[in-house]
């Protein structure tokens, strides 16, 4: 049995113990309350409503999904190449593009459609802080540099308005406070000043 699949069983079973837990501890609410109340969208990094947890000032506390786990499957290096013998710069090279961030497809997606990039500020969304020195260090130094953007709350998502409707995109999470701070000193600019009471 693949990894995938047990992880997507115990989801299953730790969800049936916490709609369980829910409905006895609310035997008078119905479904949809109890819904609302328990599951959400509770990972903004993750496309998922029913994620078991709560929101405490703006932050969220849940329960994280073994199907989260991101599935290495690691690709056996040719036997007797070197990532220093300049004739294998091709093969290393190949080996690099294979590897993938530790995303999820919806952010991944997210991540393709922009080209890397934060459409607020146009530097990349995921920097690192130092390059690798050699084909060897590059698979660990992406899926570290990924993984610590994201547990740093370095990225987060922005609904803006389109002429298609809202979308999300991906942005730093240091541009999106910026850009609130701007729409706040702006709207403070043009809103009506309050009348003094005064006479």
């Amino acid at each position: 049995m693949v990894a995938a699949q047990i992880f997507n069983e115990l989801d299953h079973h730790v969800w049936w113990l916490t709609w369980r837990w829910a409905v006895r501890q609310h035997p008078s609410k119905s479904k949809k309350w109890i819904k609302r109340r328990y599951f959400g969208k509770h990972n903004r990094f993750r496309d998922d409503h029913w994620v078991f947890g709560e929101r405490v000032d703006d932050h969220a506390r849940y329960l994280v999904k073994f199907s989260w786990t991101p599935i290495v499957r690691h690709q056996l290096v040719r036997p007797g190449a070197s990532p220093d013998d300049s004739d294998l710069i091709e093969y290393w090279a190949k080996r690099r593009r294979k590897v993938t961030p530790p995303l999820d497809g919806y952010n991944l997606a997210l991540l393709t459609k922009q080209d890397g990039c934060c459409p607020l500020c146009g530097e990349h969304l995921l920097t690192a802080d130092q390059p690798p020195q050699s084909p060897n260090q590059w698979e660990r130094w992406w899926l570290g540099v990924a993984r610590r953007a994201i547990a740093a709350d370095y990225l987060t998502h922005e609904r803006h308005g389109t002429p298609d409707g809202k979308r999300t995109r991906m942005v730093h999470t240091s541009c999106y406070r910026s850009l609130r701070a701007r729409n706040r000193r702006r709207l403070a600019t043009f809103s009506p000043a309050e009348p003094s009471g005064l006479a």
